[in-house]
C-alpha cells in the first residue's frame, strides 16, 4: 500500500495580475460606501471599459462589483462626471460638426416596463424632415426587442458609414444613424455580455451604468440632448447634463395609466414627467400630458412592439408615410416635437406636433428616410421594398 503524502494549506499569499490587485482597495471602498475621488472614479470606469473592449474574463465581477455599489448607494453628480470624463477618453473618433445651428441628439436608457416600438429614431428622422438637426446614435437591441441600429439596417440606412460620410449627412440633409460602436470601441462587446449565461444575475445590478451611458453617450458631440429614461431621476438625470457641459436638455419619464407602466420617453398613454435644462444652468421639472403635446390618448396596446426587425420598421415607416394613424403615430409625433422645441425650431411642444404632423401629411417625412439611406450609401432596395 503506497504512502500517503501529508498535505498542508500553504500560508503564502496567492499571487495575483497586477491588472486585478489594483482593484482592491477600489472596490472595498465602493462596496463600503466610503467613498471614492472622481480620479478614482474616472480611473476605475476607464479600466472597465477597456477591459469590455478586450472581452477580459473579469468583467462580469467586476462590473457587479464597481456598478453595482454605485447603484446601491446612488450615484452622485460628481460620479456621473467622472464616468463622463472616462468614456470620452475611450473615444477613438470625434466628430466635429460646421453648423451654426443647434444639433440635438435623442435617445433612451431602455429599461421599459411596457416594451413599445422603436419611437425615438423615427422621431430624429420626422424632425429632421420638419426642419430640426437631429441626430440618433445607437446599438442592436439590448432590452428591447429592435434596437435603433436594428431598425435603421433594416429600413436600409447605414449605420456604419465613415465619419465624414455622418458629417456631411448632418450637416447636409439635418439628420444622421450611427452605430455607437463606430466610435465606442467596447460598446457591442458590452452589448455581447448579455449572452454570458450569468448575464441575469449582475444585470440587474447594472442600472449606474445604464445611466452612465444615457448620461454620456455622445458620438456626434452635441449639446443638447434629449434623453429618456424609465426610473423616477429625471431631475438627476438633467443636473449631469448641466455638469458636463450641455446647453440644454429634455429628460422625458412617461407612463401609462399608472406609475407602474413606465417608458423612456414622451407618453401619449399617460403623464409625462419632464426635467428640462436652460441655457442658464437652471433645471425645472414638470408635468405634460397628451393635450399639453397636441395628441389624444393612446391605446397602450397599438404601441406595442413587433416581434421582429422587419416588421418593426415596416410599423415605423408605415408612420412616417402617412399610411398608419394609430396610437403609433401620434407617440412618435410628439418625441419628434420635442426635438423640435430643443433645436430651436419651435416655442412649444404643441407647436412642434403641429409641424411634425404636416411633415407626415405633405410627404416630407417619408422623404427625409430615403434621403438618408442614399446619402449613407445604404441599401435603397431594401427601403423601398419595404414600402410597398
Amino acid at each position: 500500500m503506497g504512502r500517503r503524502k501529508d498535505t498542508k494549506l500553504s500560508s503564502e499569499r496567492p499571487k495575483y495580475p497586477k491588472k486585478y490587485s489594483w482593484w482592491s482597495s477600489i472596490i472595498e471602498r465602493a462596496v463600503s460606501g466610503d467613498g471614492l475621488s472622481h480620479n478614482d472614479v474616472m480611473m476605475a470606469t476607464t479600466k472597465i471599459l477597456k477591459m469590455i473592449e478586450k472581452k477580459d474574463d473579469a468583467v462580469p465581477i467586476l462590473m457587479a462589483s464597481f456598478f453595482g455599489s454605485l447603484t446601491s448607494k446612488g450615484p452622485t453628480i460628481d460620479e456621473f462626471a467622472a464616468m463622463n470624463s472616462a468614456m470620452e477618453t475611450t473615444k477613438r473618433v470625434q466628430l466635429n460638426l460646421s453648423l451654426k445651428k443647434p444639433v440635438v441628439a435623442a435617445g433612451g436608457t431602455g429599461g421599459d416596463t411596457l416594451k413599445t416600438i422603436n419611437v425615438t429614431t423615427p422621431a430624429v428622422l420626422l424632425a429632421a424632415s420638419a426642419g430640426a438637426f437631429a441626430v440618433k446614435s445607437g446599438a442592436k437591441a439590448f432590452s428591447s426587442k429592435t434596437g435603433a441600429t436594428d431598425l435603421a439596417i433594416t429600413m436600409g440606412i447605414n449605420v456604419d458609414a465613415q465619419p465624414r460620410v455622418v458629417k456631411d449627412c448632418v450637416e447636409r440633409i439635418r439628420t444622421a444613424v450611427w452605430d455607437s460602436g463606430n466610435v465606442y470601441p467596447w460598446m457591442e462587446p458590452l452589448v455581447d455580455l448579455r449572452n454570458y449565461p450569468s448575464a441575469p444575475i449582475f444585470f440587474p445590478l447594472m442600472g449606474s451604468l445604464r445611466l452612465m451611458i444615457a448620461t454620456s453617450l455622445n458620438p456626434f458631440s452635441t449639446k443638447r440632448q434629449v434623453r429618456g429614461i424609465s426610473i423616477p431621476q429625471t431631475q438627476l438625470i438633467a443636473e449631469v447634463f448641466s455638469r458636463i457641459g450641455y446647453e440644454r436638455a429634455l429628460v422625458p419619464l412617461g407612463y401609462g395609466d399608472d406609475e407602474s407602466i413606465r417608458i423612456d420617453e414622451f407618453s401619449t398613454i399617460g403623464k409625462t414627467t419632464v426635467s428640462e435644462l436652460f441655457p442658464n444652468g437652471k433645471v425645472e421639472t414638470y408635468t405634460v400630458n397628451h393635450q399639453d403635446l397636441g395628441a389624444k390618448k393612446g391605446d397602450a396596446k397599438e404601441i406595442i412592439a413587433r416581434d421582429t426587425h422587419l416588421e418593426n420598421a415596416k410599423a415605423v415607416l408605415n408612420v412616417l408615410s402617412g399610411k398608419d394613424l394609430s396610437s403609433r403615430k401620434d407617440l412618435i409625433i410628439v418625441n419628434a416635437a420635442a426635438i423640435l422645441y430643443l433645436g430651436d425650431v419651435t416655442n412649444s411642444f404643441k407647436e412642434g406636433y403641429e409641424i411634425a404632423s404636416n411633415s407626415i401629411e405633405t410627404g416630407e417625412a417619408i422623404k427625409k428616410v430615403e434621403e438618408l439611406v442614399k446619402c449613407s450609401c445604404g441599401d435603397l432596395k431594401s427601403f423601398r421594398n419595404l414600402l410597398r
